[in-house]
């Protein structure tokens, strides 16, 4: 676990990382159908991120990547098979972050934010439409601004550096 860390436990970090495929299937699987393409691509943006992100942030992705589809298996396995019911499981999961997030300081949490934000975004728009256009289902749309998460933004970064 990084220094930015350290004022979360063991648990609450691994909240932070669960997150990720947590997103993915919320997402993803919003539509009744969580394809192929879609945990395709959301495996390919961990990888990514495990060297072209934030360095504050690389370490989330960089001890989630070796385990992200056994963990997108397990979650799937776990959870139920019916969208509604799932997402709302998944929904009050991610709901914890709220309480987590603030421990951190505002710079590294809206970080993390913009990035499950742009994450949901992301595999939302991986499957489906025309040339990716219109690829995003009313159910996914639902979901992709992450509504049960309270927003973080930091409206000048330069003070804290």
């Amino acid at each position: 676990m990084s220094n930015v860390y350290l004022s979360l436990s063991n648990e609450e970090y691994q909240q932070i990382i669960d997150a990720v495929p947590l997103i993915a299937i919320l997402v993803g699987g919003s539509d009744g159908n969580f394809d192929q393409h879609e945990k395709e691509w959301a495996k390919k943006i961990v990888h990514i991120r495990t060297f072209a992100h934030d360095i504050d942030l690389k370490p989330i992705y960089q001890e989630l990547e070796p385990v992200f589809e056994k963990k997108l298996s397990e979650f799937i396995r776990t959870l139920p098979d019916n969208s509604s019911a799932r997402n709302k499981i998944i929904s009050s999961k991610l709901s914890g972050l709220n309480v987590i997030l603030p421990k951190l300081k505002i710079k590294i949490a809206s970080r993390i934010y913009e990035g499950y934000i742009d994450f949901a975004e992301q595999v939302a728009k991986a499957s489906g439409g025309f040339l990716r256009m219109l690829a995003v289902s009313e159910e996914e749309n639902e979901w992709i601004g992450l509504p049960m998460l309270d927003p973080i933004f930091n409206v000048d970064e330069d003070e804290e550096e």
